[in-house]
């Protein structure tokens, strides 16, 4: 009897030292959840700030916005403003055609701006393929994930991770996570600790939170949205450049177009950034970064991205011809244009062929009105 009581004490000061030893690995992740809700311009994590001031720069006024129709500019700025719009930016080239924000904010707020952290991650793909860092797009990803090798998630390509076509699961339905407390609903409790797209946001590690992510469908055959392809192609970023991802993509993309200063959410101080979602920058920095869609990437005769990538982005999926890589593809008055957007409903519209790039970034209660970029194309459009 006292060889069995010894047994169980021991069993039971190992499981208690093992739950201790978990909460306290996990206590930043069950931190973060007390916090929930959060308001829209609250954040949760640690943050990295990334892009130097810029000075401001004014928009043309509406009367001097070339070739447009001021009564309809002026139109569609209201139908912004009543949906519930904050700032809403137009760029033709490298130049600000219009900029408006509806309430306190200015051209140096920080406003969230999730909607550009997918397109960047492939700017930035892009960028470290022309310094012959990464191999091509079709190359498979266990060339850079060694924790892949040997196994069907190795022989996802670069491309079927900017296409969104990797066949890695989704993590869950997380939509406005941020918005709602976890303890609303204790029956959902275990699924919020353990979901993965769950851990993507409030984790304290992002890269191997997404290492973990299994197939639900066999890469190349479906287009399946899911945080982790973002988050692994950054990781694979860091790996091959041999720096931080924020700060490859502060100095190549948000410092060389003039679109700072961005905040970053982090997993850890000193770990690694969200790559798909949950920043903050200004409007005009969020303007600038869409408009590189809008010149392939040449900003003021100074070129930024690699020549010919944007065309690679906007290539239509093999799989969904209404995608690129991280970009969607969308009809506009019969004009193809090229759209992101995010969980806040915020949108961008990148219409290629006449070099104009528009930004909405909306209120939490607010929304892009669907007829939005029609309108502001017949405005500025030529002809």
């Amino acid at each position: 009897m006292r060889r069995l009581l010894t047994f169980l004490t021991a069993l039971v000061l190992l499981l208690g030292s093992l739950a201790i030893g978990v909460l306290a690995a996990d206590l930043p992740f069950w931190r973060r959840a007390t916090q929930l809700p959060l308001a829209a311009d609250e954040s949760y994590l640690p943050l990295t700030t990334i892009g130097a001031e810029v000075p401001a720069v004014s928009a043309l006024p509406v009367t001097m916005a070339q070739q447009s129709d001021t009564a309809a500019l002026e139109y569609a700025v209201r139908q912004a403003r009543n949906a519930g719009s904050r700032a809403l930016l137009v760029m033709r080239g490298d130049q600000p055609l219009l900029a408006r924000y509806f309430g306190a904010d200015d051209e140096r707020s920080l406003m969230p701006a999730g909607l550009v952290a997918r397109p960047v991650v492939a700017m930035a793909v892009g960028l470290a393929i022309a310094d012959g860092r990464l191999g091509p797009l079709d190359t498979p990803v266990s060339r850079y994930l060694p924790e892949w090798d040997d196994e069907p998630r190795g022989k996802i390509t670069l491309r079927q991770l900017l296409e969104d076509t990797s066949g890695l699961e989704t993590g869950g339905d997380v939509r406005g996570l941020l918005r709602r407390s976890p303890w609303d609903d204790l029956a959902h409790l275990p699924a919020f600790a353990t979901g993965k797209g769950v851990r993507m946001l409030l984790g304290n590690d992002f890269a191997s939170t997404a290492l973990r992510f299994q197939l639900e469908h066999e890469p190349g055959g479906f287009f399946n949205l899911s945080p982790a392809n973002a988050q692994l192609a950054a990781l694979i970023l860091e790996r091959v450049t041999g720096m931080p991802y924020e700060q490859f993509v502060g100095e190549r993309i948000f410092a060389a177009a003039g679109a700072g200063p961005a905040e970053l959410p982090l997993d850890r101080r000193a770990g690694m950034p969200a790559a798909h979602c949950c920043w903050r920058a200004t409007a005009p920095g969020v303007a600038r970064l869409v408009s590189l869609l809008a010149t392939d990437g040449d900003m003021a005769g100074r070129r930024i991205l690699p020549e010919g990538w944007v065309s690679e982005m906007a290539r239509p999926s093999r799989v969904n011809a209404g995608s690129g890589m991280q970009l969607l593809r969308i009809d506009v008055e019969g004009v193809t244009a090229l759209a992101a957007t995010d969980d806040n409903g915020s949108q961008f519209w990148v219409f290629p062929e006449y070099h104009i790039a528009v930004v909405n970034l909306v209120n939490p209660e607010g929304s892009s009105p669907p007829e939005l970029p029609g309108l502001l194309l017949r405005a500025l459009a030529p002809g």
